[in-house]
Protein backbone atom coordinates (compact mmCIF):
# COMPACT_ATOMS: atom_id res chain seq x y z
CA UNK A 1 0.00 0.00 0.00
CA UNK A 2 2.86 2.44 0.86
CA UNK A 3 4.61 1.54 -2.52
CA UNK A 4 1.32 2.42 -4.41
CA UNK A 5 0.79 5.45 -2.69
CA UNK A 6 4.26 6.37 -3.39
CA UNK A 7 4.03 5.49 -6.99
CA UNK A 8 0.62 7.39 -7.18
CA UNK A 9 1.79 10.75 -6.04
CA UNK A 10 4.69 10.77 -7.74
CA UNK A 11 3.13 9.87 -11.23
CA UNK A 12 2.57 11.20 -14.28
CA UNK A 13 -0.74 12.39 -13.52
CA UNK A 14 0.04 13.52 -10.13
CA UNK A 15 3.11 15.41 -11.45
CA UNK A 16 0.61 17.61 -14.09
CA UNK A 17 -1.91 17.99 -11.01
CA UNK A 18 0.98 19.72 -9.49
CA UNK A 19 2.26 21.77 -12.21
CA UNK A 20 -1.42 22.85 -12.97
CA UNK A 21 -1.49 24.13 -9.18
CA UNK A 22 1.99 26.22 -8.77
CA UNK A 23 0.62 27.76 -12.70
CA UNK A 24 -2.60 28.32 -11.17
CA UNK A 25 -1.23 29.84 -8.31
CA UNK A 26 1.27 31.60 -10.14
CA UNK A 27 -1.48 33.09 -12.50
CA UNK A 28 -3.34 34.21 -9.51
CA UNK A 29 -0.33 36.10 -8.10
CA UNK A 30 0.80 37.79 -11.24
CA UNK A 31 -3.27 38.75 -11.65
CA UNK A 32 -3.21 40.40 -8.52
CA UNK A 33 -0.17 42.02 -8.64
CA UNK A 34 -0.89 43.22 -12.12
CA UNK A 35 -4.31 44.77 -10.64
CA UNK A 36 -2.15 46.76 -8.20
CA UNK A 37 0.22 47.78 -10.68
CA UNK A 38 -1.98 49.63 -12.46
CA UNK A 39 -3.78 51.09 -9.54
CA UNK A 40 -0.34 52.01 -8.02
CA UNK A 41 0.45 53.47 -11.78
CA UNK A 42 -2.71 56.03 -11.19
CA UNK A 43 -1.85 56.85 -7.72
CA UNK A 44 1.86 58.32 -8.89
CA UNK A 45 0.43 59.82 -11.70
CA UNK A 46 -1.96 62.01 -9.28
CA UNK A 47 0.75 62.89 -7.03
CA UNK A 48 3.30 63.88 -10.01
CA UNK A 49 0.44 66.12 -10.89
CA UNK A 50 -0.03 67.76 -7.39
CA UNK A 51 3.71 68.33 -7.15
CA UNK A 52 3.79 70.80 -10.13
CA UNK A 53 1.02 72.48 -8.84
CA UNK A 54 1.94 75.90 -6.90
CA UNK A 55 0.34 77.32 -3.91
CA UNK A 56 -1.73 80.93 -4.52
CA UNK A 57 -0.50 81.06 -7.98
CA UNK A 58 -2.33 77.76 -9.93
CA UNK A 59 -5.48 78.22 -11.43
CA UNK A 60 -8.58 76.09 -11.64
CA UNK A 61 -7.74 75.34 -15.50
CA UNK A 62 -3.62 74.49 -14.76
CA UNK A 63 -5.26 72.21 -11.82
CA UNK A 64 -7.94 70.72 -14.73
CA UNK A 65 -4.61 70.08 -17.16
CA UNK A 66 -2.18 68.77 -14.65
CA UNK A 67 -3.33 66.16 -12.30
CA UNK A 68 -5.25 63.62 -13.74
CA UNK A 69 -8.57 61.64 -12.51
CA UNK A 70 -9.95 64.77 -10.59
CA UNK A 71 -13.68 64.83 -9.52
CA UNK A 72 -15.05 68.65 -8.89
CA UNK A 73 -16.74 69.13 -5.82
CA UNK A 74 -20.37 69.51 -5.70
CA UNK A 75 -19.97 71.60 -3.35
CA UNK A 76 -19.06 75.94 -3.69
CA UNK A 77 -19.55 78.31 -1.63
CA UNK A 78 -18.49 81.68 0.03
CA UNK A 79 -16.44 81.56 3.69
CA UNK A 80 -17.53 83.94 6.12
CA UNK A 81 -16.26 84.44 9.66
CA UNK A 82 -17.27 82.83 13.00
CA UNK A 83 -16.67 82.87 16.40
CA UNK A 84 -15.68 79.29 15.12
CA UNK A 85 -13.07 80.75 12.67
CA UNK A 86 -12.26 83.84 13.92
CA UNK A 87 -10.37 86.01 11.14
CA UNK A 88 -9.63 83.68 8.39
CA UNK A 89 -9.51 84.64 4.37
CA UNK A 90 -12.90 84.96 2.99
CA UNK A 91 -13.67 84.33 -0.56
CA UNK A 92 -15.34 81.25 -3.16
CA UNK A 93 -14.12 77.95 -2.03
CA UNK A 94 -14.36 75.42 -4.62
CA UNK A 95 -12.07 71.87 -4.39
CA UNK A 96 -11.17 69.16 -6.43
CA UNK A 97 -10.42 65.41 -5.16
CA UNK A 98 -9.68 61.94 -6.11
CA UNK A 99 -10.08 58.76 -4.53
CA UNK A 100 -8.85 55.46 -6.30
CA UNK A 101 -9.11 52.28 -4.20
CA UNK A 102 -9.71 48.27 -3.80
CA UNK A 103 -11.57 48.86 -1.14
CA UNK A 104 -14.60 47.16 -2.74
CA UNK A 105 -12.90 44.27 -3.47
CA UNK A 106 -11.01 43.72 -0.11
CA UNK A 107 -14.32 43.89 1.22
CA UNK A 108 -16.42 41.96 -0.68
CA UNK A 109 -12.88 39.06 0.05
CA UNK A 110 -13.57 39.82 3.78
CA UNK A 111 -17.46 39.19 3.49
CA UNK A 112 -16.52 35.52 1.78
CA UNK A 113 -14.28 34.74 4.46
CA UNK A 114 -15.66 36.00 7.18
CA UNK A 115 -17.70 32.79 8.13
CA UNK A 116 -14.94 30.52 7.87
CA UNK A 117 -12.10 33.34 9.72
CA UNK A 118 -14.65 33.35 12.65
CA UNK A 119 -14.32 29.95 13.36
CA UNK A 120 -10.75 29.00 12.20
CA UNK A 121 -8.43 32.36 12.30
CA UNK A 122 -6.90 33.56 15.43
CA UNK A 123 -6.00 37.18 15.02
CA UNK A 124 -3.63 39.47 17.35
CA UNK A 125 -3.30 43.03 17.11
CA UNK A 126 0.51 44.27 17.04
CA UNK A 127 1.22 47.79 19.30
CA UNK A 128 0.31 50.29 16.33
CA UNK A 129 -3.14 47.91 15.74
CA UNK A 130 -2.38 45.97 12.95
CA UNK A 131 -3.94 42.39 12.24
CA UNK A 132 -1.82 39.50 11.95
CA UNK A 133 -3.30 35.77 11.48
CA UNK A 134 -2.50 33.37 8.67
CA UNK A 135 -4.99 34.41 5.77
CA UNK A 136 -3.34 37.61 5.59
CA UNK A 137 -0.49 36.45 5.61
CA UNK A 138 -1.44 34.05 2.89
CA UNK A 139 -3.00 37.36 1.05
CA UNK A 140 0.26 39.30 1.73
CA UNK A 141 2.69 36.31 0.06
CA UNK A 142 0.07 36.29 -2.81
CA UNK A 143 0.49 40.06 -3.45
CA UNK A 144 -2.96 41.00 -2.63
CA UNK A 145 -3.28 44.19 -0.32
CA UNK A 146 -5.27 46.42 0.80
CA UNK A 147 -4.31 50.10 -0.60
CA UNK A 148 -6.55 53.59 -0.60
CA UNK A 149 -5.35 56.84 -2.01
CA UNK A 150 -7.45 59.79 -1.38
CA UNK A 151 -6.22 63.52 -2.73
CA UNK A 152 -8.36 66.90 -2.57
CA UNK A 153 -6.79 70.47 -3.78
CA UNK A 154 -8.67 73.56 -2.26
CA UNK A 155 -9.36 76.40 -4.50
CA UNK A 156 -9.99 80.17 -2.90
CA UNK A 157 -11.20 82.75 -5.52
CA UNK A 158 -9.87 80.47 -8.21
CA UNK A 159 -6.22 79.82 -7.28
CA UNK A 160 -4.92 76.75 -5.42
CA UNK A 161 -5.06 77.04 -1.62
CA UNK A 162 -3.99 73.78 -0.15
CA UNK A 163 -3.05 70.49 -1.29
CA UNK A 164 -3.12 66.95 0.52
CA UNK A 165 -3.11 63.15 -0.34
CA UNK A 166 -2.87 59.82 1.70
CA UNK A 167 -1.98 56.36 1.27
CA UNK A 168 -3.67 53.86 3.87
CA UNK A 169 -2.14 50.44 3.53
CA UNK A 170 -5.11 48.94 5.89
CA UNK A 171 -8.56 49.03 6.31
CA UNK A 172 -9.54 51.03 9.47
CA UNK A 173 -12.29 52.98 10.74
CA UNK A 174 -12.03 56.16 10.82
CA UNK A 175 -10.12 56.25 7.84
CA UNK A 176 -7.07 57.75 9.45
CA UNK A 177 -6.63 54.68 11.51
CA UNK A 178 -4.81 52.69 8.23
CA UNK A 179 -2.63 55.76 7.45
CA UNK A 180 0.93 54.92 6.20
CA UNK A 181 1.66 58.41 4.49
CA UNK A 182 -0.09 61.71 4.56
CA UNK A 183 0.76 65.20 3.17
CA UNK A 184 -0.79 68.53 3.50
CA UNK A 185 0.02 71.98 2.35
CA UNK A 186 -0.89 75.09 4.71
CA UNK A 187 -0.50 78.56 5.25
CA UNK A 188 -0.61 78.63 8.90
CA UNK A 189 -1.28 76.85 12.27
CA UNK A 190 -4.93 77.01 14.09
CA UNK A 191 -7.51 75.39 16.12
CA UNK A 192 -10.84 76.50 16.37
CA UNK A 193 -12.14 79.14 18.64
CA UNK A 194 -8.75 79.87 19.10
CA UNK A 195 -8.00 76.78 21.16
CA UNK A 196 -4.46 75.89 21.78
CA UNK A 197 -2.64 72.66 20.76
CA UNK A 198 0.84 70.85 21.33
CA UNK A 199 3.63 72.62 19.52
CA UNK A 200 6.90 70.06 19.48
CA UNK A 201 10.65 70.98 19.51
CA UNK A 202 10.63 69.15 15.96
CA UNK A 203 7.85 71.88 15.14
CA UNK A 204 9.90 74.75 15.81
CA UNK A 205 12.83 73.23 14.33
CA UNK A 206 11.49 73.02 11.43
CA UNK A 207 8.60 75.32 11.20
CA UNK A 208 7.78 75.20 7.65
CA UNK A 209 8.49 72.00 6.42
CA UNK A 210 7.22 69.71 9.63
CA UNK A 211 7.65 66.13 9.55
CA UNK A 212 5.68 63.39 12.21
CA UNK A 213 7.58 59.83 11.62
CA UNK A 214 6.06 57.28 13.45
CA UNK A 215 6.84 53.59 13.06
CA UNK A 216 3.84 52.83 11.44
CA UNK A 217 3.11 56.18 9.71
CA UNK A 218 4.77 59.27 8.58
CA UNK A 219 2.70 62.66 8.08
CA UNK A 220 4.43 65.90 6.61
CA UNK A 221 2.84 69.63 6.80
CA UNK A 222 4.71 71.90 4.29
CA UNK A 223 4.12 75.65 4.34
CA UNK A 224 3.18 77.64 1.07
CA UNK A 225 6.53 79.34 1.39
CA UNK A 226 8.57 76.02 2.24
CA UNK A 227 12.24 75.62 0.70
CA UNK A 228 11.00 74.12 -3.23
CA UNK A 229 13.63 71.84 -2.54
CA UNK A 230 12.18 70.39 0.57
CA UNK A 231 8.48 70.37 -0.95
CA UNK A 232 9.82 68.06 -3.16
CA UNK A 233 10.46 65.49 -0.87
CA UNK A 234 6.88 65.26 -0.12
CA UNK A 235 5.94 63.90 -3.62
CA UNK A 236 8.94 61.36 -4.18
CA UNK A 237 7.07 58.45 -3.36
CA UNK A 238 7.67 54.84 -4.51
CA UNK A 239 4.10 52.06 -4.30
CA UNK A 240 6.26 49.63 -5.94
CA UNK A 241 5.85 47.79 -2.19
CA UNK A 242 2.18 47.20 -3.03
CA UNK A 243 2.85 45.06 -5.83
CA UNK A 244 6.35 43.53 -4.51
CA UNK A 245 7.40 40.20 -3.04
CA UNK A 246 7.81 42.31 0.27
CA UNK A 247 5.32 44.90 0.72
CA UNK A 248 5.29 47.62 2.30
CA UNK A 249 6.42 47.44 5.76
CA UNK A 250 7.49 50.43 6.91
CA UNK A 251 6.49 54.86 5.33
CA UNK A 252 10.34 54.77 5.00
CA UNK A 253 9.57 51.75 2.08
CA UNK A 254 7.35 54.30 0.41
CA UNK A 255 9.11 57.70 1.34
CA UNK A 256 12.45 57.20 1.91
CA UNK A 257 13.67 60.70 1.45
CA UNK A 258 10.73 61.85 4.03
CA UNK A 259 11.87 59.17 6.69
CA UNK A 260 15.57 60.44 6.43
CA UNK A 261 14.36 64.15 6.87
CA UNK A 262 12.49 63.29 10.11
CA UNK A 263 15.67 61.86 11.22
CA UNK A 264 18.14 65.18 10.36
CA UNK A 265 15.19 67.24 11.94
CA UNK A 266 15.57 64.97 15.23
CA UNK A 267 18.52 65.51 15.34
CA UNK A 268 19.19 69.01 14.78
CA UNK A 269 16.48 69.58 17.30
CA UNK A 270 18.29 67.51 20.12
CA UNK A 271 21.26 69.27 18.94
CA UNK A 272 19.72 72.42 19.55
CA UNK A 273 18.24 72.07 22.66
CA UNK A 274 21.72 70.94 24.17
CA UNK A 275 23.80 74.16 22.87
CA UNK A 276 24.85 76.88 24.62
CA UNK A 277 21.45 78.49 22.76
CA UNK A 278 18.56 76.46 23.26
CA UNK A 279 15.59 79.29 22.11
CA UNK A 280 17.21 81.24 19.24
CA UNK A 281 15.25 84.21 17.49
CA UNK A 282 14.59 82.02 14.85
CA UNK A 283 12.70 79.94 16.83
CA UNK A 284 10.18 83.16 17.62
CA UNK A 285 10.35 84.13 14.09
CA UNK A 286 8.83 80.60 13.31
CA UNK A 287 6.16 81.15 15.97
CA UNK A 288 5.18 84.40 15.39
CA UNK A 289 4.83 84.04 11.41
CA UNK A 290 2.86 80.56 11.66
CA UNK A 291 1.22 80.21 14.63
CA UNK A 292 -1.86 82.38 13.69
CA UNK A 293 -3.41 82.61 17.57
CA UNK A 294 0.13 82.46 19.92
CA UNK A 295 0.49 85.14 22.42
CA UNK A 296 3.39 86.51 23.88
CA UNK A 297 3.89 88.73 26.64
CA UNK A 298 6.87 90.62 27.56
CA UNK A 299 7.17 89.89 31.72
CA UNK A 300 9.56 90.69 34.08
CA UNK A 301 10.61 88.41 36.94
CA UNK A 302 10.44 89.35 40.46
CA UNK A 303 12.44 87.15 41.93
CA UNK A 304 12.40 83.76 43.30
CA UNK A 305 10.95 82.79 46.71
CA UNK A 306 10.02 79.27 48.03
CA UNK A 307 6.48 77.86 49.07
CA UNK A 308 5.33 74.72 51.24
CA UNK A 309 3.40 72.10 48.99
CA UNK A 310 1.57 68.26 50.38
CA UNK A 311 2.89 65.67 48.42
CA UNK A 312 1.46 62.42 49.08
CA UNK A 313 0.55 63.83 53.05
CA UNK A 314 4.37 64.66 52.89
CA UNK A 315 5.73 68.47 53.53
CA UNK A 316 7.54 69.54 50.57
CA UNK A 317 8.66 72.87 49.38
CA UNK A 318 9.21 74.01 45.76
CA UNK A 319 10.74 77.04 43.95
CA UNK A 320 8.95 79.95 42.42
CA UNK A 321 8.82 82.63 40.71
CA UNK A 322 6.47 85.88 40.61
CA UNK A 323 6.19 87.82 37.07
CA UNK A 324 4.98 91.08 36.66
CA UNK A 325 3.56 92.06 33.11
CA UNK A 326 5.30 94.66 31.09
CA UNK A 327 3.47 94.63 28.08
CA UNK A 328 1.53 92.01 26.02
CA UNK A 329 2.83 92.15 22.57
CA UNK A 330 0.55 89.99 20.88
CA UNK A 331 -2.75 88.28 21.60
CA UNK A 332 -3.78 88.50 24.88
CA UNK A 333 -2.17 88.31 28.53
CA UNK A 334 -1.47 85.14 30.20
CA UNK A 335 -4.06 84.35 32.58
CA UNK A 336 -1.64 84.17 36.00
CA UNK A 337 1.82 84.93 36.22
CA UNK A 338 2.36 84.20 39.98
CA UNK A 339 3.84 80.94 41.65
CA UNK A 340 5.07 79.89 38.27
CA UNK A 341 7.03 76.64 38.17
CA UNK A 342 9.63 75.30 35.42
CA UNK A 343 8.85 72.09 33.82
CA UNK A 344 12.32 70.23 35.51
CA UNK A 345 12.07 67.93 32.30
CA UNK A 346 11.23 68.57 28.01
CA UNK A 347 10.38 65.50 25.80
CA UNK A 348 13.04 64.08 23.75
CA UNK A 349 12.48 65.21 20.21
CA UNK A 350 10.94 62.41 18.00
CA UNK A 351 10.55 59.73 21.08
CA UNK A 352 8.09 60.68 23.83
CA UNK A 353 9.08 57.57 26.02
CA UNK A 354 12.09 59.55 26.69
CA UNK A 355 13.16 62.73 28.07
CA UNK A 356 15.96 65.74 28.51
CA UNK A 357 16.55 68.43 30.71
CA UNK A 358 14.37 71.31 30.45
CA UNK A 359 16.62 73.58 28.92
CA UNK A 360 14.67 77.15 28.97
CA UNK A 361 15.10 79.70 31.79
CA UNK A 362 15.19 77.63 35.34
CA UNK A 363 15.23 80.23 37.79
CA UNK A 364 15.53 84.38 36.04
CA UNK A 365 16.86 86.43 38.85
CA UNK A 366 14.72 89.54 39.77
CA UNK A 367 14.54 92.16 36.91
CA UNK A 368 15.32 90.02 33.88
CA UNK A 369 12.69 89.96 31.44
CA UNK A 370 11.29 87.34 29.34
CA UNK A 371 9.62 86.35 26.66
CA UNK A 372 6.37 84.32 27.87
CA UNK A 373 4.51 82.15 24.62
CA UNK A 374 0.85 81.00 25.70
CA UNK A 375 -2.05 79.56 24.43
CA UNK A 376 -0.16 76.83 23.20
CA UNK A 377 1.62 73.88 24.78
CA UNK A 378 5.25 74.11 23.70
CA UNK A 379 7.20 70.96 24.26
CA UNK A 380 10.29 73.28 25.35
CA UNK A 381 11.02 77.00 25.02
CA UNK A 382 7.92 78.32 26.31
CA UNK A 383 10.26 81.10 28.15
CA UNK A 384 12.86 82.78 26.42
CA UNK A 385 15.38 85.99 27.07
CA UNK A 386 13.52 88.62 26.14
CA UNK A 387 16.97 89.94 24.09
CA UNK A 388 16.65 92.98 21.68
CA UNK A 389 16.66 90.66 18.65
CA UNK A 390 13.74 88.05 19.81
CA UNK A 391 11.80 91.56 21.24
CA UNK A 392 11.98 93.22 17.42
CA UNK A 393 10.97 89.31 15.68
CA UNK A 394 7.49 89.56 17.71
CA UNK A 395 6.86 92.83 16.97
CA UNK A 396 7.78 93.07 13.15
CA UNK A 397 6.30 89.60 12.59
CA UNK A 398 3.71 89.43 9.49
CA UNK A 399 1.30 86.40 10.52
CA UNK A 400 0.70 84.41 7.71
CA UNK A 401 -2.65 83.95 6.27
CA UNK A 402 -5.51 81.97 7.90
CA UNK A 403 -7.19 79.68 5.52
CA UNK A 404 -10.62 77.26 6.65
CA UNK A 405 -8.35 74.17 5.66
CA UNK A 406 -5.52 74.55 7.64
CA UNK A 407 -7.51 74.41 11.11
CA UNK A 408 -5.45 71.75 12.87
CA UNK A 409 -7.57 68.70 13.83
CA UNK A 410 -9.08 68.46 10.43
CA UNK A 411 -8.68 65.19 8.43
CA UNK A 412 -7.51 65.06 4.57
CA UNK A 413 -10.45 66.03 2.82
Amino acid sequence: MTSWISRTLAGRIARRIYLVLVLALLATSAAVRIYTFVLVQRIEAVIAGLSRLQIDKSTEDEVKRTVPYLKRWQWEGQLKRSPETADIDMGIEQGYSVAISNESSWMEFGRLISPFASCCVNTTYTKDGHEHNWILTLTNLFGYRYVHFGASVVLLNGRVSSISYGVQDRLGFPRQVGTILAVKSVHSFWASYRRGFEVSSTDDESRQFRVGNGTSNLSVAYTFDAPPDLVAHAFKVDLSCFWSIRGCLTPANIVSTLAQDAERIQIAALARLKSTDPCPARIVAGRSRYLTDVSVSLIESEGLRREPINMEGSLAIRTVTDYKLIEVLRGFPAQSLKSVEVRPWAPFPGDYTKQLPNPGLQWPERGKQILLFSNHSFDSCQLVPAVPEAIAVVRNARPTPKRVEDQTGLRLQ
